[in-house]
């Protein structure tokens, strides 16, 4: 239950967080390394669909306390590089 719960807690956060770069598909998926009490969360970001060709960012790593504000961090440096180009 608490793995789910984590799930739902950062998907709520990341869908509020990063609804001003106006994604249509944030999919987010957390999951047990069974390697203690830490878990890997798996974020994909789409724009203009569902498919991989419309992926903007897959970002993986363990669920930490920061891992919203790195993943944001991530997103605003992509974007403004997308900007400039």
């Amino acid at each position: 239950m608490k793995m789910y719960r984590q799930q739902k807690i950062i998907e709520a956060l990341l869908k509020f967080r990063l609804r001003k770069f106006n994604f249509e598909h944030i999919k987010i998926e957390v999951y047990d390394r069974f390697d203690g009490d830490s878990y890997m969360c798996r974020v994909e970001v789409f724009k203009g669909g569902q498919g991989i060709a419309n992926r903007v960012l897959k970002h993986e790593e363990y669920l930490t306390d920061g891992f919203v504000f790195e993943l944001e961090e991530r997103l605003s440096n992509l974007v403004i590089q997308k900007s400039r180009k």
